[in-house]
């Protein structure tokens, strides 16, 4: 899929979201896409777990230009200027046993739409995290819905500027030089999370875990791990058969995480 160039200067919001171009875009995809725009939102993840509850079917996409409340992983809050970026939640009914390997399926469909649509090459960080050149272009939130559905949130730093960023982000635009439209974004990343969901229908979820560490630096390298105050500095060994990151803490002892902030350490 080629770039779309436009002539918006990076750092200004990119116009009214076109559902229409996405949808037709996405019509022939293994999944039954349904495109939803709205200005501004509470959550995206919100409308999109409630719609799980009233029965919608999988592939419902709510796209926002802002989120009053939005968050990431562990209660963090996300924050991004109205219309620069990409902001959506897809409904997924991915059956259970593919639950617990969904965050990791999920990260390599973003990086593989990303890298399609941009050339970046992006790299993986366990367990949500998108990061080009070291600094975070994006992050996912896996939230289990009503049983067997979840809402899968994506937040891509698409046309942020500098000054609006944290020291540590970065986006698709600054990354490449040129604003972005995110519209083709979102059709690259659906396409591929269609694609990955389907081949795990088909052949099973064999090939997730070799898939994501292919496309990750963090394993072998440094790491430190805090959950509730508490910080174990190690070494990131592997992902476990159900998603868990191996950690070998500098005392030896071998810890298997399945939540927390999993943060490089450098140098």
């Amino acid at each position: 899929m080629g770039l779309v160039k436009n002539s918006i200067p990076v750092g200004e919001p990119s116009g009214p979201f076109d559902t229409v171009f996405v949808s037709s875009q996405l019509a022939l995809g293994p999944v039954p896409w349904t495109i939803q725009w709205l200005p501004a939102v509470d959550s995206t993840q919100d409308l999109v777990r409630e719609a799980a509850g009233a029965g919608a079917q999988e592939g419902l996409t709510v796209v926002t230009d802002w989120q009053r409340q939005g968050r990431g992983r562990l209660g963090r809050q996300w924050v991004t200027a109205p219309g620069h970026d990409l902001l959506f939640s897809v409904l997924l009914r991915p059956g259970r046993t593919m639950l617990s390997l969904l965050p990791l399926l999920a990260g390599i469909a973003v990086a593989d739409g990303l890298k399609q649509a941009t050339g970046l090459a992006i790299d993986l960080k366990w367990p949500n995290d998108l990061l080009f050149d070291g600094r975070k272009l994006a992050g996912i939130l896996l939230e289990r819905g009503p049983e067997p559905a979840a809402a899968l949130g994506v937040g891509v730093n698409v046309n942020s500027g500098v000054d609006e960023l944290p020291a540590q982000a970065s986006s698709v635009s600054l990354a490449l030089g040129r604003p972005q439209r995110r519209e083709t974004l979102l059709v690259a990343i659906l396409a591929a999370l269609g694609a990955a969901l389907q081949r795990s229908r088909e052949e099973g979820e064999g090939w997730v875990l070799p898939s994501w560490r292919q496309q990750s630096s963090m394993l072998g390298n440094r790491v430190s791990y805090e959950r509730a105050g508490a910080v174990t500095a190690g070494v990131a060994e592997d992902i476990e058969d159900d998603g868990a990151l191996r950690l070998r803490g500098d005392d030896g002892k071998l810890t298997r995480i399945y939540a927390g902030d999993v943060r490089l350490l450098r140098g």
